[in-house]
C-alpha cells in the first residue's frame, strides 16, 4: 500500500525536510491481536504537529526513539483520520460494538489503562501514552491498524465525513474551552490559526460574551472575525524592536484592557506556544481570571512580572489532547447540531469551501503540497480520489 512516511535512512534527523511517498507492506492483524481493527481510509487531517514532524522542529526525539525501540527505519505519519472498518479482532465486537463497515474516527493517543491517571479518570496526561503517527505507525496510509479501544463512531449522515476527519483537532478547542465556565465572559485568544479559529466558534457556541482575536495575521484575523471573533488586535512584532523576545508586547496588551474597560479579559487563551504569546495572556487578564495554555514551545520560558501574577490571582490551566470520551461527546453534540453553524463556518472559512485544502493523497507531491502548507491554514488528505 502507499504511505507518507518520515525514513530515517534518507539522513539525519536535522537534515531532512518533508515526508515520502513509498509502498510499504499492507497491515495484519496477529493471532493475539484480538482487540485491534483495521481501518480502509477515506480522509486523514494534517495538522500543525504534522507540520513541525515535516520541518523536523517537533517531535524528533519521539519519533527516532520509538523507531530504535521496534528496529525500524520508517514512520508513517498522521493521526487525525476517518476510514471504515474493513477487519476486526476477535474480542472487538463483544468489548466495543465495532463491526466491520463501521465509520471512525480515532482518538490519537493510545493510553495505557493502568497507570494512576488513567485509574483517576485522567487517561488523557495518560504516563505511558503512545501517539499515533509519531511514537506508533499513522494514518497517512490507505490501511491503518489501530486498537480498537480509541476508535469514534461517526454518523456522517450528520457530519461532513471530511469535517469527521477533523473531530480530533476540534476535540482540542473543546477540551479547552472546557477549562472554564465561557458563559458572559470576555475572551481573548492568541493566535488564529486553524485551532484558534476553532476555539472562537466553540467559545462562541458555549456563550462567551465578547471574543477578542490577537494574531499578526491579517489574513487570520479576518477568518477569525468570520467565524465568530467580535474584535481583532494586530500583533505587530518589529525586527528593530529592544525587547526581549519573552516580553509581552504593551500596544497588545494595552489595546485588550481598552477593550475590556480597563480590567482584562476573564480568560485568556494562548493557542500560538511563544513565550511571548504566553506573557501576553498573563498580562492581558483580569485580576482573578484564567490563562489557557495550550499552544506548544519546546525550551525553557520567562514569565514577567511573576509576583504580580500570583497577587492577582491569575489561573493557569494547561490543556494537552482531549478528555476521553468526555471531550468526544462534547465535539459530537456541537458537530451534529445544525443550530451551532460550526460544521458551515468550518467548512467555509477553515477548509476554505474545499477547495485546494482537500489534497489527493494518490497524487502526492513533496513541493507543491509544501506550497499548499502556507496558503491553507488546514490540509486534509482524500483517499477515495
Amino acid at each position: 500500500m502507499k504511505a507518507l512516511i518520515y525514513d530515517a535512512t534518507k539522513g539525519p534527523w536535522s537534515q531532512t525536510r518533508g515526508f515520502w511517498m513509498s509502498e510499504i507492506e499492507n497491515p495484519v492483524l496477529g493471532a493475539q491481536e484480538k482487540e485491534h481493527v483495521i481501518v480502509k481510509m477515506k480522509y486523514a487531517g494534517f495538522c500543525g504537529s504534522d507540520r513541525g514532524i515535516w520541518s523536523r522542529v517537533s517531535f524528533g526525539e519521539m519519533i527516532e526513539s520509538s523507531l530504535r525501540t521496534e528496529g525500524k527505519s520508517q514512520r508513517t505519519i498522521g493521526h487525525e483520520l476517518l476510514g471504515e472498518i474493513v477487519e476486526i479482532g476477535a474480542d472487538v465486537q463483544e468489548k466495543y460494538s465495532l463491526r466491520i463497515g463501521d465509520i471512525v474516527s480515532a482518538e490519537s493517543h493510545i493510553t495505557c489503562g493502568t497507570c494512576y491517571q488513567c485509574a483517576h479518570g485522567d487517561k488523557h496526561v495518560c504516563a505511558d501514552d503512545i501517539i499515533i503517527g509519531i511514537a506508533k505507525d499513522g494514518c497517512f496510509a490507505e490501511y491503518v491498524k489501530l486498537p480498537a479501544k480509541i476508535m469514534w463512531k461517526t454518523d456522517v449522515s450528520k457530519i461532513d465525513p471530511r469535517i469527521g476527519a477533523i473531530q480530533e483537532p476540534f476535540g482540542n478547542a473543546v477540551h479547552a474551552c472546557t477549562q472554564v465556565d465561557l458563559k458572559d465572559k470576555t475572551v481573548a485568544v492568541f493566535g488564529s490559526g486553524a485551532i484558534g479559529s476553532l476555539v472562537i466558534m466553540v467559545a462562541k457556541g458555549m456563550g462567551a460574551k465578547k471574543i477578542i482575536a490577537i494574531d499578526t495575521s491579517d489574513d487570520k484575523l479576518d477568518m477569525a472575525r468570520a467565524v465568530g471573533a467580535d474584535e481583532t488586535v494586530t500583533l505587530n512584532i518589529s525586527p528593530l524592536s529592544d525587547a526581549k523576545p519573552w516580553q509581552h508586547n504593551i500596544s497588545v496588551t494595552k489595546r485588550i484592557k481598552e477593550l475590556t474597560n480597563g480590567v482584562g479579559v476573564d480568560v485568556a487563551m494562548d493557542m500560538a506556544g511563544p513565550n511571548a504569546s504566553v506573557n501576553n495572556a498573563i498580562q492581558s487578564v483580569r485580576r482573578g481570571g484564567h490563562v489557557v495554555l495550550f499552544g506548544l514551545k519546546s525550551g525553557d520560558f520567562v514569565i514577567e512580572n511573576f509576583e504580580t501574577m500570583i497577587r492577582n490571582g491569575v489561573q493557569i490551566h494547561s490543556v494537552i489532547g482531549r478528555q476521553i470520551w468526555e471531550t468526544w461527546e462534547t465535539t459530537k453534540k456541537l458537530l451534529e447540531d445544525p443550530a451551532t453553524g460550526i460544521q458551515e463556518k468550518i467548512k467555509k472559512y477553515v477548509m476554505k469551501d474545499f477547495e485546494g485544502s482537500v489534497v489527493k493523497f494518490h497524487e502526492f507531491e513533496r513541493e507543491s503540497f509544501e506550497e499548499k502548507m502556507k496558503e491553507y491554514p488546514k490540509l486534509i488528505f482524500d483517499f477515495l480520489n
